[in-house]
């Protein structure tokens, strides 16, 4: 239709951003911006919203036709702002009326920092005495050109300094990534360098080991050979030795016997050390007990050894699980106060997902400064003259333990007994 402005319904346009939507939130009348050709609104103030009764969601990327009753009509005039640059107003009937009624306009153009229009600006009125507020529009439009430059003003030095941060973050990003490429350069080289030094590390031990186990071997044969021969000068030439010889000779062979047993311990140990460990299950609670059947001073009236129950199978190491179990119940058997008969309980119960196997004693116990010494090497609790051993015992136990994925622990109080324990993983269902 001809001297007609047909509608157009613009598609929302939630990406507009209003660089003037402070100061046209503090405007007192009714205030818009609209961006582009098409006049879509990208910000209005509350009072707008009061003005058409809807909400800011609801008008914002809309044209302004749509919006406003009788906006068309404004269209040419927005155009008009939008290409040239400079202000206009207006003053336009409501038809819809029963009372004449206008809408004013006050309308300037919103400038980017090049001083080119990217939107317009409005400032609307509905009046029902046009000249009454015909000032109010002039002075509107004073008061707009003064904001508009002011605009201008806060935007630039907005974007200097937003360009200042994005300079400064650049050059935060640069050197954090330097720094990042410079620490994985060196944290290469520090795998390198700890893959080299384990390396050497492991075959220093692996030779240590070897040389400690030669050496411990070749001690043994003198070592027989000095008790055998302090033996023979006690049985057969006895008459000929006097009463200061013997007891030395005596001491010669107790201390060759003892020395012997040390070094048969630390061969233990070292075989623990080095041997290679294949986990199967094994049957714990046959293993026990064949332990227990092997040592004649565990059985009554010398000692009593229980096993309570049927212990379940285990994933383990038959040699090693074996040396745990005979270290523990020849300690539990050992360590018993004078004229007292050592009994030992041991039984299995479940831990997480393996199995802990305990071994009760009514011996001694052990003080509580004293339980970090246990799991030492060489290290004995007790005095030597009331109990022998080498201090190596539970120290085979605790590494053969960890050998199998398992662990050790106790617990004791003095003169109330102990309760060690060894925890294993269960045996799989066959």
């Amino acid at each position: 239709m001809s001297g007609q402005i047909k509608k157009t319904k613009a598609t929302p346009a939630p990406h507009l951003r209003s660089r003037a939507a402070p100061i046209i939130e503090r405007a007192p009348l009714p205030s818009l911006e609209v961006q582009g050709s098409a006049h879509v609104v990208s910000y209005v103030n509350s009072a707008f919203c009061s003005l058409l009764g809807k909400t800011r969601e609801e008008l914002i990327g809309k044209s302004f036709a749509e919006i406003v009753p009788g906006g068309d009509k404004c269209v040419p005039v927005l155009d008009k702002v939008y290409q040239t640059g400079e202000a206009a107003t207006l003053a336009q009937e409501a038809d819809s009326e029963p009372n004449p009624t206008h809408w004013l306009y006050a309308i300037w153009p919103a400038l980017n920092a090049n001083e080119r229009p990217v939107g317009v600006i409005i400032q609307l009125r509905k009046a029902t005495d046009f000249r009454q507020h015909a000032t109010a529009i002039n002075e509107a439009l004073l008061i707009a050109g003064l904001r508009q430059h002011q605009l201008a003003e806060v935007a630039e030095r907005l974007n200097a300094q937003l360009k200042g941060e994005i300079t400064e973050r650049e050059r935060t990003q640069s050197a954090l990534q330097a720094a990042k490429d410079l620490l994985a350069a060196q944290a290469a080289d520090l795998e390198v360098l700890v893959a080299e030094r384990t390396e050497k590390l492991r075959e220093t031990v692996g030779e240590l080991e070897a040389f400690s186990y030669s050496v411990a071997h070749d001690m043994r044969a003198p070592l027989r050979g000095m008790q055998g021969y302090a033996q023979i000068l006690l049985q057969e030439h006895a008459s000929q030795l006097d009463a200061v010889a013997r007891p030395y000779l005596e001491r010669i062979a107790n201390s060759a016997s003892r020395m012997d047993v040390l070094i048969q311990d630390v061969l233990d140990y070292t075989r623990v050390v080095q041997a290679d460990t294949q986990l199967k299950p094994v049957d714990l609670d046959r293993l026990v007990r064949d332990v227990v059947a092997i040592y004649p001073g565990w059985q009554p009236p010398l000692a009593a050894v229980h096993v309570q129950g049927s212990l379940p199978p285990v994933l383990g190491h038959e040699g090693f699980l074996t040396q745990c179990v005979s270290n523990l119940i020849g300690n539990a058997v050992k360590f018993v106060g004078r004229n007292a008969t050592p009994v030992v309980r041991i039984w299995a119960e479940s831990a997480n997902s393996g199995v802990r196997v305990w071994f009760e004693d009514n011996g001694i116990g052990i003080a509580p400064k004293d339980h970090k010494r246990v799991f030492r090497m060489f290290e004995q609790i007790n005095s030597r003259n009331e109990f022998e051993g080498t201090g190596m015992g539970l120290t085979i136990a605790r590494k053969a333990a960890e050998r199998m994925g398992g662990k050790i622990g106790f617990e004791s109080e003095l003169g109330k007994g102990s309760k060690f324990w060894i925890e294993l993983p269960k045996a799989p269902p066959p």
